[in-house]
């Protein structure tokens, strides 16, 4: 007897999650129908009607906050993706309607990495920051932030390096004039609240530039980062509650669950595992971590990057370190 037609549930394709984050755990069991809004080569962003984002990807892409990491070598969806697809989450499964793809999250493991864990200050925070300031004049794509990171402190190389256009200029110029204004100033005031000077000199990032996530938000995003990394907690995680309150009504969601991570002290895994690295005494894995930071999105690794520079570097200076620097950035 020839079987003419396979039953549906058969034919579904399941593809195991092995990895989900704790936002993205949350925001599941609080919401069944999600629906596909951004898709690329090994990734895709689903969103719900609340506005909660959650990003299911491969392997490479490593794990995240919201980031629902499938096993390696799995059927990866990619050709029947489309924005608007609709997604439903039923008993750990989350299934792409109409197409008979299936993410299991049985099994699946908890990412959960607060930025509080982060090693603090060291006396190597200076030089790892100074090799990757000359790092970003020789690798960072030219329409980058990681073009205006000489500029935050004293370094024997080119304040804006290579420039693509004058749009880029124009763009770098304006974060240069912004760090510039806040550079000295103290995060917080004596009381413990949020210097206004020091928010509102940054806050006027927010949004600012191209891309899915925007340089200016990627670029803040590090410096919350970098406080975090240079042992400033309070400071990082008042700085991180303004900023996504800020951006409310003025970025994409996308963007805007970026915030919301920072501001419960979480990133995705390159970006913990990359400060980490930063200011540790065995720096030999620090080369090919920021490589591969610098490689996330178009120019969203190195964006981030600057940002982290630029609050250690203030940290530094704040203790004396950057002004006695005689360090010079080789690549």
């Amino acid at each position: 007897m020839m079987i003419t037609s396979v039953p549906k549930a058969i034919m579904k394709r399941r593809v195991q999650v092995v990895s989900l984050g704790s936002m993205a755990l949350s925001s599941l069991f609080r919401r069944q129908e999600w629906q596909v809004i951004a898709t690329f080569g090994r990734s895709f962003y689903c969103r719900d009607n609340r506005g909660n984002i959650i990003c299911i990807g491969q392997a490479e892409i490593g794990q995240g906050p919201f980031t629902l990491l499938c096993s390696a070598g799995s059927f990866w969806p990619l050709t029947i993706l489309a924005n608007g697809s609709s997604l439903r989450f039923r008993k750990h499964q989350l299934l792409l309607e109409g197409d008979g793809v299936i993410f299991d999250l049985h099994g699946a493991s908890v990412w959960r990495k607060s930025l509080s864990t982060i090693n603090g200050s060291s006396e190597k925070l200076l030089s790892d920051i100074t090799c990757i300031a000359g790092k970003a004049l020789c690798d960072a794509p030219p329409q980058s932030l990681g073009m205006v990171i000489s500029s935050f402190f004293p370094l024997n190389v080119h304040k804006l390096g290579r420039l693509s256009c004058s749009l880029t200029e124009a763009l770098h110029t304006r974060f240069v004039e912004a760090t510039s204004r806040v550079w000295h100033l103290p995060v917080l005031l004596p009381s413990g609240k949020l210097n206004p000077s020091f928010g509102e000199g940054l806050v006027r990032l927010i949004g600012l530039g191209p891309g899915l996530t925007p340089s200016g938000d990627d670029f803040l995003g590090g410096i919350v980062m970098g406080l975090y990394k240079a042992d400033r907690q309070e400071e990082a995680a008042i700085l991180a509650d303004y900023l996504y309150l800020s951006a409310r009504g003025r970025v994409s969601e996308i963007s805007l669950n970026f915030y919301r991570a920072l501001a419960e002290g979480l990133v995705a895994e390159p970006y913990y595992l990359f400060l980490e690295a930063i200011g540790r005494e065995d720096s030999r894995e620090l080369g090919s971590l920021l490589k591969r930071v610098g490689q996330l999105g178009g120019t969203s690794g190195w964006d981030t990057i600057a940002g982290i520079v630029f609050a250690i570097s203030i940290a530094l200076t704040n203790t004396n370190q950057i002004s006695n620097c005689a360090s010079e950035a080789l690549c």
